[in-house]
């Protein structure tokens, strides 16, 4: 196995996989912001036997984001079916956390927090539902990291 950025050869496995993890059948063109030319996002992707087995995106905000830092949002995690609860997932998180560390990154996904918190508010105003419109944040420790 092998852990590398996209490559642009690369890119129509990596949006099967999407597709096959999402249940969806997107047309390529629609990824064209992730397009692995594009320096605001990287993908990795976790190769075995040159398939494409799991993927992460990282979205690099190098702005000032809600904590005045630098911050990577995470999103579109990805592993075949047939390779899931292997460890795959950890390994990509723990690729994103040692790149955050070398490139300065103070925050992973403080962003994507604040997103849900508008997301609820909205649809508690569309809505007017009574319902409990929260999420926990789950931190781990840095003796685990």
């Amino acid at each position: 196995m092998v852990i590398e950025k996209l490559k642009k050869e690369d890119f129509v496995k990596y949006k099967e996989l999407i597709d096959e993890a999402f249940d969806t059948n997107t047309d390529i063109n629609s990824y064209s912001k992730y397009n692995p030319e594009n320096e605001s996002y990287e993908i990795v992707v976790i190769k075995e036997n040159e398939d494409i087995i799991a993927t992460l995106t990282m979205y690099k905000l190098n702005l000032f984001t809600f904590s005045f830092q630098p911050t990577i949002e995470l999103f579109n995690v990805a592993v075949k079916k047939e390779f899931k609860r292997k460890g795959l997932g950890k390994l990509l998180i723990d690729y994103v956390k040692e790149y955050a560390k070398k490139n300065g990154y103070k925050t992973i996904c403080d962003i994507g927090e604040e997103r849900i918190r508008r997301a609820g508010a909205k649809i508690k105003e569309e809505t007017n539902a009574d319902i409990d419109y929260g999420f926990r944040v789950y931190k781990v420790d840095s003796s685990n990291m």
